[in-house]
C-alpha cells in the first residue's frame, strides 16, 4: 500500500509538457513590442504557444517566428524582403491590415531564444524585428 501511494505521486508530478502561453506582439511602422518582453525580465513557459498580432500601424504587417536566436545579416530578395529560403520558419501570421489582429499558435516550444521578423517587403530591412524567450 505505501509502495502505491509513491507511485501515484511520482505520476502526479510528471510534467505532461503542454503548458499553454501566449505571447501578444504589437506592431507599427519600424517599432516592435512583445509581451512578455524579454528585455523586462518577462520569459514564455515552454510549451504550446498562442501569439496574437496586432498592426497599429498605418502600413499592413505580418510575423514570421523563426527556429533560431538570430534575425541579422539575412539576404534581401529582389522585392525588398528578407530570404527566408534556408531558415526553418516555425509560424507564419499573414499579412495583417491596419488596426486588425492576426493569430497562430506553436505546440510543444523548447527553451531557448526565438527571433521573429516582419517580411513584408522592406520593413525587415527597416528593423520590424524582435525576440522573445522560453524557460
Amino acid at each position: 500500500a505505501c509502495g502505491d501511494t509513491s507511485d501515484e505521486a511520482s505520476n502526479n508530478d510528471v510534467d505532461s509538457g503542454n503548458e499553454k502561453s501566449s505571447l501578444s506582439i504589437i506592431m507599427n511602422e519600424w517599432d516592435v513590442k512583445p509581451t512578455p518582453n524579454y528585455k523586462m525580465g518577462k520569459h514564455i513557459k515552454p510549451g504550446d504557444l498562442d501569439i496574437t498580432l496586432t498592426n497599429a500601424g498605418q502600413l499592413e504587417h505580418n510575423l514570421f517566428v523563426l527556429n533560431q536566436s538570430s534575425y541579422d545579416d539575412f539576404n534581401l530578395l529582389d522585392d525588398g524582403t528578407a530570404d527566408l529560403s534556408e531558415i526553418e520558419v516555425l509560424l507564419e501570421i499573414d499579412n495583417v491590415m491596419p488596426g486588425n489582429n492576426g493569430t497562430g499558435s506553436i505546440s510543444n516550444l523548447e527553451p531557448g531564444t526565438y527571433a521573429f521578423i516582419c517580411n513584408v517587403p522592406g520593413h525587415y530591412a527597416s528593423g520590424t524585428v524582435g525576440k522573445f524567450i522560453v524557460r
